[in-house]
């Protein structure tokens, strides 16, 4: 069942660095519910600038219906994850959550391969938590400029399964030679239309490479969920400074990637 939005107060129990990733752990009052894919919109800096809080995907919950626990893995990209970054063990957080639309896994017959580029494994991960619970087959491709910027290994959802963890670096140093989109096309092409008929994709990482995904998954008939990052500013839908372009009919609308996404049909966003 999905959980209302609501506003608490937390405080860090441990927000420690790994290589370009931070990873930061809060006691919230009670325990979170959420979808994989869904957000948070997270400050906690002293003062008002920046004065919007930034939206994080949630990566993790857990405690007891009176003592709660929720995790968050970000990437210094800006003011205000630069201010996240250096709070410590105690600091006090305002954090409003579960937020937005997260990933749909009620087909638990069908193949999943999640796909995650950059720091947008944070919200593919708890989709494989999930599926790997439910114990569905699924696979992971990871994606990053270098192996220095690849998510630690101990992270990765059923990452000591052989074959389930396919590595790609933009400079080889790492698994595949290419981008994620390159080789999850590479796959894709090589399935017999029964594999690919029972496959199903979910993505989160730069728009490019979620293009290039719609693309190749749209070419084969496979249904394809994206996580879309735009900028966000209140992250619940009064501002519509988040919004992308959709297919509606034969023309084309928007919708707010905080309220209606941030997760999408692919077919339906204009690319």
């Amino acid at each position: 069942m999905r959980a209302n939005p609501r506003f608490v107060g937390g405080r860090i129990l441990r927000n420690v660095g790994h290589g370009i990733f931070y990873r930061m752990e809060v006691a919230v009052p009670d325990r979170v519910e959420f979808v994989p894919g869904q957000f948070a919109m997270v400050s906690g800096w002293p003062g008002n600038d920046p004065l919007l809080p930034r939206p994080l995907a949630i990566f993790r919950s857990g405690g007891t219906r009176v003592s709660g626990t929720v995790e968050f893995v970000y990437k210094v990209v800006g003011r205000g994850t630069a201010l996240l970054s250096g709070l410590h063990e105690g600091d006090p957080l305002s954090i409003t959550l579960p937020l937005g639309n997260g990933f749909r896994l009620d087909d638990p017959d069908r193949t999943w391969w999640l796909a995650g580029g950059g720091v947008g494994f944070s919200t593919v991960f708890p989709a494989g938590m999930a599926l790997s619970q439910g114990r569905s087959d699924f696979e992971m491709f990871l994606g990053a400029r270098t192996r220095e910027q690849l998510p630690p290994r101990d992270w990765t959802p059923g990452g000591n399964v052989p074959g389930r963890v396919h590595l790609c670096t933009d400079d080889g140093t790492a698994g595949f030679h290419g981008t994620v989109g390159a080789a999850l096309r590479a796959r894709l092409e090589a399935l017999k239309p029964p594999e690919a008929g029972r496959l199903s994709i979910l993505a989160c990482g730069p728009r490019e490479m979620l293009r290039e995904i719609a693309e190749t998954a749209g070419s084969r008939g496979v249904p394809a969920q994206v996580s879309l990052e735009n900028h966000m500013a209140c992250g619940f839908g009064v501002c519509w400074g988040c919004v992308t372009e959709v297919r509606e009919g034969d023309g084309t609308a928007y919708r707010r990637v905080c309220k209606e996404g941030p997760v999408f049909d692919a077919r339906e966003v204009v690319w």
